[in-house]
């Protein structure tokens, strides 16, 4: 048994700005992952980056058997789901700097961590395997964010398979992670988000990706019911969800670089922790001080270091973020994704459905989605 790491594209340009890149995977081998590096140049002229590559990364997908989706995730899910499977973000991964570099490399999990032995997606059970990337290059706002500046040159990817070799035996199947629910919010609105009947699930998630509306700011109960309330298994609040998320999970961690202005609000990873960094390039006298996440938005806290005064001068830094939340998703505190004894084989329920209870806060712009992870065990064609 051993791994293979498989180039299938290597420094490819995008086609367009704006579009949809499909690219055939291999008819046999049995897959656990893939990782899609991509590399531009981001807009110049502007202290603002708050559009960023994965933004412009809409849609990532696999697609087998010409319409059956295995995975389908924007790209702030993508690097979230990494981060819950188990998968860090190597450290300069995710940098904007203006009119120089941007750079994210992502990895797609087919079983329920990096490179798992026992799931996997088998090639040869299926037809005309392919990799989707929807993609607006030329994006200059997202989730609120309303900063942006467009890229005028396609950007550059690759694409690496990760193939297990001769195997010890068969995998028991393979992960699907797509988004089964949303809704719009309202002031205290109040949602059942429906989870279909049939596959059996490893894992929930929750999101709430837009501007100054993650999670810990918007919501008020968030609750699991099967069997129209006959089981109620949790009932957190934003805090209580947060803790057990932590408690399953750890802290993750994330790193980016990118040119800031002091005293501007931008979009986080991380939606609670804290923040560390160092500014790099600048006036020597010019230090960032610590900052506390809450919610998925801030201000660079730039302050002059012989003064102590704060500071709205522009920057390149580089920033390490410790916390919870990833892209304001939260995993639902009732499965263990490692243990299959903690599944939930949803056939064999009456109904099941996350309640999601907004606060007084809750903006009618923010959009709440509801994910999962299904483990398909069988090949349909």
């Amino acid at each position: 048994m051993y791994w293979q790491n498989r180039y299938l594209k290597e420094g490819a340009v995008f086609k367009s700005l704006t579009g949809l890149e499909t690219i055939d995977l291999p008819n046999k081998g049995l897959l656990s992952g893939i990782e899609l590096r991509v590399w531009g140049t981001p807009g110049a002229g502007t202290d603002k980056p708050d559009v960023w590559l994965h933004d412009r990364l809409q849609k990532i997908e696999i697609i087998v058997n010409g319409s059956q989706v295995v995975k389908s995730l924007t790209g702030e899910q993508l690097l979230a789901d990494m981060l819950y499977k188990k998968t860090p973000h190597y450290g300069h991964d995710m940098k904007n700097v203006n009119g120089v570099s941007c750079e994210e490399f992502f990895y797609i999990n087919l079983g329920r961590h990096y490179h798992d032995i026992d799931y996997m997606l088998d090639l040869g059970q299926v037809n005309d395997p392919e990799i989707r990337i929807t993609h607006a290059f030329a994006l200059a706002a997202a989730h609120g964010w309303e900063n942006g500046v467009a890229m005028t040159a396609e950007p550059s990817y690759s694409i690496v398979l990760h193939m297990l070799r001769e195997p010890p035996a068969a995998p028991a199947g393979y992960i699907k992670t797509s988004e089964l629910y949303r809704f719009t919010g309202g002031v205290s609105k109040q949602e059942n988000m429906t989870v279909p009947r049939g596959p059996m699930y490893s894992n929930l998630y929750v999101q709430s990706w837009y501007k100054a509306q993650g999670l810990t700011l918007l919501l008020d109960k968030l609750e699991l019911n099967i069997n129209s309330d006959d089981i109620i298994p949790f009932r957190v609040g934003p805090t209580e969800l947060e803790a057990e998320v932590v408690r399953k999970y750890g802290l993750f961690t994330m790193s980016q670089e990118l040119t800031a202005k002091g005293n501007q609000v931008y979009p986080f990873p991380l939606e609670v922790g804290k923040i560390f960094g160092q500014t790099r390039y600048g006036t020597a006298d010019l230090g960032l001080r610590l900052l506390v996440l809450w919610g998925n938005t801030d201000s660079i806290p730039f302050k002059t270091v012989s003064t102590g005064a704060l500071s709205t001068d522009e920057q390149q830094v580089d920033l390490t973020f410790l916390g919870a939340f990833p892209f304001s998703l939260a995993a639902i505190p009732y499965f263990d994704p490692w243990d299959e004894r903690t599944w939930v084989d949803s056939s064999k329920l009456g109904d099941i459905w996350v309640r999601f209870e907004g606060n007084a806060g809750m903006g009618t712009s923010v959009v709440v989605k509801l994910l999962a992870d299904e483990v398909v065990t069988k090949y349909g064609v």
